[in-house]
């Protein structure tokens, strides 16, 4: 039987259409499905989190709201400090999370900055609490630099002196933290605790024959004699001029020397150098050296100490073997808040602190992004009526440096007076972008000067030609094609270069003559690169007064003729999320900070520097 032939009958158009919205449909329908199960998980994980983190802050929460609770009348106020005394604590939001965030469930949080100006009014409100009598304090955790350390060490002793104990608690304590410690009524370490003295001084690496070596080309040019930071690029031992610059850890040393001895009778020239002697001799051991020395007055393990404590000064309510104590932040929130001042007259601080760049402020940079953007806050604003310019930097980059006098310039223009306070450092390019201000206020350490200028490149042609390779190319221009780091360098490009950062010396010496009304002579003579301390440069004009930030403000206060005011400390924006890990940004952020060289830059003025290598040797 034949099989009867079926015909394929083609789809009809109406056919082929509802084929298509039914697969539309399928795909619409397969999407909202989806579509709903992400927004449940989203929804579950929300309240999950909601949840733990509701459970999580109850359980810690009384950890710091219990702060405004603490009654510390009677109790032994617990001061261990961890982290670095800064002028102004950057908007990071790393650094406030660890603020927030890092401390141990004890109660005693650990703060990653400590502002200088808190510090010294902490140990002022302590001398003058009536409610407490008693502080043990560990000096070891705290990053501070000698110039900060000294005012610090000088309120320890005012309160002692007022009838207060301060009790020094440390296994391992440096020079700034002995200066601390030493104005305390008693100084107790474990067993083997270690003291570690060494005197102040400064050393660095010295690179000729690396380079040599290695094959590296440094291409630095310096206008002033005493400029010498990026010489150790240059030499293979430190020059003459360098070791004058040096010269300002004398006086450092001398002050800290006298203080010690003020206070505990020690002969801390002699504990540096020759002490080790009578370890060698056999006069005295390791362990038992800082107990015949007279440096501590117990030595002690942990478990002692806390005995000893509890039987002078109390044991807890809740817990008989453990000290009465209320912790530093705790004591802090105990206070009642001062009311803020009525006013609509404002004076505005403004910090810079830190390696002056291009960029954002942060831990250590201090940069003209942020900082012209809070110069910009503060004159801008219709309340204010001067402007305190907090300086505590090395210096940096010129372009950056110049961007911050451009806009403090702005701020006069308006009338706005401009008052500089220096702090530890306010060196080359700090000083640079203080020598304008109206009045200019440095704390009689306060390392300055240093008005010089140096460039830095590096070329690796010669490390290229052992490897064979060779650069070559086309452009319509002399240089177009010329590549500073790979090539060898033509003498006019040299001599341009060398020129160009001779300008910046005539420009930054006739500014400061100009801005200081000071012969351009006498500025020729004092600026070399030479550094000074803040009593040295108020002999010689640099600075006008010796002072504190509150005479800075003070006397902002006066020029501005006001009665009443309010003062407003301006907050650095926050940056833009980096990841501190990634190796190029590493890379560029050493030599950048450390060699002053832009790796990404083919702008000349971009590795100009007036900064101050020496002076970092003092943070």
């Amino acid at each position: 039987m034949a099989k009867k032939k079926v015909e394929k009958k083609e789809d009809s158009f109406a056919s082929k259409l509802g084929n298509f919205f039914s697969t539309v449909w399928h795909y619409i329908r397969t999407g909202r499905d989806y579509f709903w199960v992400g927004v449940r998980f989203i929804l579950a994980t929300g309240i999950f989190l909601f949840v733990a983190l509701s459970v999580i802050g109850s359980l810690i929460s009384p950890l710091w709201e219990g702060s405004d609770k603490v009654d510390p009348a009677g109790k032994v106020v617990v001061f261990k400090p961890s982290g670095v005394v800064v002028d102004q604590p950057p908007s990071e939001p790393a650094a406030e999370w660890y603020d927030e965030f890092n401390f141990d469930f004890a109660g005693n949080e650990s703060p990653i900055y400590y502002p200088y100006q808190d510090m010294l009014e902490f140990f002022e409100d302590f001398k003058n609490d009536d409610r407490v009598s008693t502080m043990i304090f560990d000096p070891s955790g705290l990053g501070v630099s000698i110039v900060y350390a000294l005012p610090i060490a000088q309120k320890i002793k005012e309160a002692v002196d007022a009838g207060k104990e301060v009790v020094v608690r440390s296994d391992y304590m440096v020079a700034t933290d002995y200066l601390l410690a030493s104005g305390a009524s008693e100084i107790s370490t474990s067993t083997y605790g270690i003291i570690d003295i060494q005197g102040f001084g400064g050393a660095r690496q010295y690179l000729k024959n690396f380079f040599e070596k290695f094959l590296i080309t440094p291409r630095i040019y310096a206008a002033g004699d005493f400029k010498t930071g990026p010489e150790s690029f240059l030499r293979d031992s430190m020059s003459e001029e360098a070791k004058v610059n040096l010269a300002f850890y004398e006086p450092l040393w001398a002050k800290w020397k006298n203080f010690v001895y003020e206070n505990r009778n020690v002969d801390m020239q002699w504990i540096a150098d020759e002490s080790f002697q009578e370890i060698i001799d056999g006069s005295t051991t390791p362990r038992n050296a800082a107990m015949d020395w007279g440096m501590i007055d117990f030595q002690e393990e942990e478990e002692d100490f806390d005995k000893r404590m509890i039987e002078k000064y109390g044991a807890s309510e809740d817990d008989e073997e453990k000290l009465n104590v209320v912790y530093y932040r705790d004591y802090l929130a105990s206070f009642e808040e001062e009311m803020p001042v009525n006013s609509d007259n404002e004076i505005k601080v403004v910090t810079v602190e830190g390696t002056i760049m291009s960029g954002d402020v942060t831990f250590g940079t201090a940069g003209s992004d942020g900082v012209v953007a809070m110069l910009k806050e503060a004159h801008e604003d219709e309340d204010t009526k001067a402007i305190v310019l907090r300086v505590n930097s090395p210096g940096g980059s010129v372009v950056a440096s110049d961007y911050m006098r451009w806009e403090i310039e702005k701020a006069q223009e308006k009338g706005i007076p401009v008052v500089v306070s220096m702090g530890t450092l306010a060196a080359s390019g700090g000083y640079w972008i203080s020598s304008l201000a109206d009045k200019i206020y440095a704390e009689p350490d306060t390392i300055t000067g240093s008005i010089g200028v140096y460039s830095t490149m590096f070329s690796f042609e010669k490390i290229y030609d052992w490897m064979g390779i060779n650069y070559d190319g086309y452009s319509t221009t002399k240089y177009g094609a010329f590549d500073f780091t790979a090539m060898d360098w033509p003498e006019e490009f040299s001599d341009a270069f060398k020129a160009a950062t001779d300008s910046i010396y005539v420009q930054f010496t006739t500014q400061t003559a100009e801005d200081r009304g000071l012969p351009i002579e006498t500025v020729r003579e004092i600026a070399k690169g030479r550094v000074y301390s803040g009593e040295m440069a108020l002999e010689i004009g640099l600075v006008d007064e010796l002072g504190t930030l509150h005479d800075a403000i003070d006397y902002a206060a006066s020029v501005a003729e006001l009665e009443d005011f309010k003062v407003e400390h301006v907050i650095p924006p926050a940056p833009a999320p980096v990841n501190p890990f990634e190796l190029p940004g590493l890379i560029q952020n050493f030599f950048e900070k450390e060699v002053g060289f832009d790796l990404n830059s083919r702008n000349m003025y971009d590795n100009i520097r007036i900064y101050c290598l020496e002076c970092e040797a003092i943070d």
